[in-house]
């Protein structure tokens, strides 16, 4: 009797040994699957905030080429405005030199 009950208590512990042994294994692998999905996330954000950084730099060097062609536009047309006025008022005086 005492021979079973060590023998059983032996296995058991076999037993208990494998399963404990097969769950933390399990445990183990989810933890390193988890870790590496982790990571690949995170470097597809990096990557996309790369990415987004990127595009919005260059929209704002595109706004900023716009915005000084208009600016260089405008000043063309005042200067131009400006002459013809000029131009106008040497005509209406009746000046030789009607070019400003």
């Amino acid at each position: 009797m005492k021979k079973t009950k060590h023998i059983l208590t032996l296995v058991f512990i076999g037993l208990f040994s494998l399963v404990l042994t097969a769950c933390s294994e399990e445990k183990k692998e989810q933890a390193e699957d988890s870790l590496s999905d982790f990571k690949n996330a995170a470097s597809q954000a990096m990557d996309d905030a790369k990415d987004a950084a990127s595009e919005a730099a260059d929209k704002a060097k595109d706004m900023a080429e716009d915005a000084a062609d208009k600016a260089e536009e405008m000043a063309d047309d005042a200067g131009n405005a400006l002459e013809d006025a000029c131009e106008d008022a040497k005509e209406k005086m009746d000046l030789e030199d009607k070019d400003c």
